[in-house]
């Protein structure tokens, strides 16, 4: 079983552990020059993720309620329509293991491409294309992208694992870069007269050149490996005790991340929900600028500095010891935390701020648990370990983008309602942003 665990997490190489006498594997070192084109690869699968939060999903809701009419209850069932790409997100975690029988890892990995390219087409075809308002177009898309995320994301980190940790973190900036993408550049062109429907063009045509790239360049695979991967996640699941004990704090941790990261952006639509920010003062102020600006040249950069900056910070920390692993773990919790408390003051500049932070913390998670484990988990359990990890995200990412958000929201307003900040509209009045 050994070998062929070996063979089937390395993704390509020759079957042999090359294990140091320090009991850290090669696949944890340098591992060379870092493959930095993989970063593709992982970005533009997360644009997809991209497109469907953020700018592009409030846009998709404007089209659906083009009249501004619907109310909490509508608002919350939309995000409840939406927050299935974390439950399809969770539950393909388990179903991708059954995959393994018919798929080596990297055929689940170009399968998921496939999946996120029709959820992408799945709008344009649908809502914009044959005109449908109904919230089950939603389920359906939102369903397919969190299928594609949660067959892709633990399977690609365990199949770029034997390129070395700088492959991987740098690769795993992807993520809030694909974020960015969707959310400032595009979403300032949104403003300068962009049609919605090109954030999926655009999107989707990323999706082939990501499959590409991901075949040229990452680790071949030896057929040898067919079908092992049930074998490998029952046979980690039978060691747990070995491993999943020291996970239970990173899987906390990255429940935590996760709400935060989605959370963070129902919570900015649903406070400062007109088309003006008072940026120059509290939210009481009448010294506005545009929503699509705060969002675009403001928020949005913010958050994806924070996330982005701290999954490069990880490389040049020593977790060598308990309390500096406990040290890390709690300061990036408590940064999601603070952070996302900080947007109960409802103060535009602190608001910003405040997704910086939170972000920072999220993406510090990312950045420190993807090291733990590719120094302190052994090489057989990784693969297991890092769905799980996944698994524990999108549960916190479900709470975070479903319907809870609305309430949430609520909650910071509760009492605090401005001319553009929490404002109060009847359900007859035009929509704002």
């Amino acid at each position: 079983m050994s070998k062929s665990v070996v063979e089937y997490s390395r993704s390509g190489s020759d079957g042999e552990s090359d294990d140091d006498d320090d009991g850290t594997d090669a696949s944890s070192g340098s591992g060379g020059a870092p493959v930095r084109i993989l970063l593709l690869a992982f970005m533009f699968m997360f644009q997809g993720y991209g497109c469907m939060v953020g700018n592009p999903q409030h846009a998709l809701k404007m089209k659906l309620d083009p009249d501004g009419t619907w109310g909490e209850q509508e608002s919350k069932n939309f995000q409840d329509a939406t927050a299935s790409f974390q439950l399809a997100k969770l539950f393909m975690r388990i179903g991708q293991i059954a995959f393994l029988v018919f798929l080596r890892p990297n055929g689940i990995v170009f399968l998921s491409y496939i999946v996120m390219f029709v959820a992408l087409l799945t709008p344009l075809i649908g809502v914009w294309g044959m005109g449908i308002d109904s919230l089950w177009i939603v389920y359906v898309q939102y369903s397919l992208g969190g299928a594609a995320v949660g067959m892709f994301e633990g399977t690609f980190l365990t199949a770029i694992s034997s390129l070395g940790k700088d492959t991987k973190t740098f690769t795993i900036m992807g993520a809030p870069l694909g974020f960015a993408v969707n959310n400032v550049i595009l979403g300032l062109l949104s403003q300068c007269g962009m049609p919605a429907q090109l954030y999926y063009v655009y999107n989707a045509a990323c999706v082939p050149i990501a499959a590409a790239i991901f075949y040229h360049f990452a680790p071949r695979e030896d057929g040898k490996s067919d079908g092992k991967g049930c074998q490998v996640f029952a046979n980690s699941m039978r060691h747990a005790r070995a491993w999943l004990p020291m996970m239970i704090p990173w899987l906390v941790a990255k429940f935590i991340g996760n709400f935060v990261l989605e959370d963070g952006f129902p919570l900015l639509f649903n406070t400062f929900n007109t088309s003006q920010v008072p940026m120059w003062g509290g939210p009481d102020s009448t010294r506005t600028i545009s929503f699509a600006l705060y969002a675009s040249l403001y928020w949005f950069p913010m958050m994806a500095l924070g996330d982005t900056i701290s999954r490069r910070v990880p490389n040049w920390i020593s977790i060598d010891s308990g309390s500096q692993i406990f040290l890390c773990l709690a300061s990036s919790v408590v940064m999601c935390v603070g952070g996302e408390a900080l947007d109960f003051l409802l103060i535009p500049i602190v608001t910003g701020i405040a997704a910086f932070i939170s972000n920072f913390g999220n993406g510090f998670i990312y950045g420190l648990s993807a090291k733990f484990i590719d120094l302190y988990v052994s090489e057989e359990h990784r693969y297991a370990a890092y769905n799980l990890w996944c698994f524990a995200g999108d549960l916190g990412g479900y709470a975070g983008q479903s319907s809870f958000s609305v309430t949430l929201a609520h909650q910071a307003c509760e009492g605090h309602h401005y001319e553009y900040v929490c404002h109060l509209q009847q359900a007859t009045a035009p929509s704002a942003r």
